[in-house]
């Protein structure tokens, strides 16, 4: 009896992000870096790199932290892509390079927007427009990867290629 496709899925996700979770330590320092590289221009926030993530600092004062954690959904964001059923693997590693690249263009809005709602909140500006975008953020992480994966999915399948949701 031959697997399912959907057990074959699981198990593939499943080796993907246990290997993920080995990498990850060696390589988010990095990652992390490179985000406080792009956002560094636009924010008169300090940010430091320290063992836990990126620490945000104003005037001497720790405002925040974005942890190495929350930046777990690249791993899932690779194994939808890298076990995505019915794509050949350049289909899958393409969608992946292009959802991780997504990823962290929004892992760059999120830092910023995570900056900007330290600095509101120390400042007393914090609304309830603040609180709903700094939400929106949070949770986009997981939305965009879940999104982009399952529309590219569906258009693959009513397109008629194979690939299945």
């Amino acid at each position: 009896m031959r697997p399912s496709r959907i057990v074959l899925f699981l198990v593939g996700c499943a080796v993907v992000l246990t290997v993920f979770a080995l990498v990850w330590p060696l390589v988010a320092p990095a990652y992390a870096q490179l985000q406080i590289f792009c956002v560094k221009p636009f924010v008169s926030a300090e940010l430091r790199l320290d063992a836990s993530g990126i620490a945000v600092y104003h005037n001497e004062k720790f405002l925040t932290r974005r942890e190495f954690l929350s930046f777990g959904v690249v791993g899932l964001t690779l194994a939808l892509w890298l076990m995505a059923p019915g794509f050949s693997w350049k289909r899958r590693i393409l969608w992946a390079a292009l959802g991780l690249i997504v990823l962290f263009f929004w892992h760059v809005v999120g830092l910023w927007g995570l900056i900007a709602f330290a600095q509101a909140v120390e400042a007393k500006r914090a609304g309830g427009l603040m609180t709903l975008l700094y939400s929106v953020i949070a949770v986009g992480d997981w939305i965009v990867t879940f999104l982009i994966w399952g529309l590219v999915l569906l258009r693959d399948y009513f397109k008629g290629s194979g690939a299945t949701p």
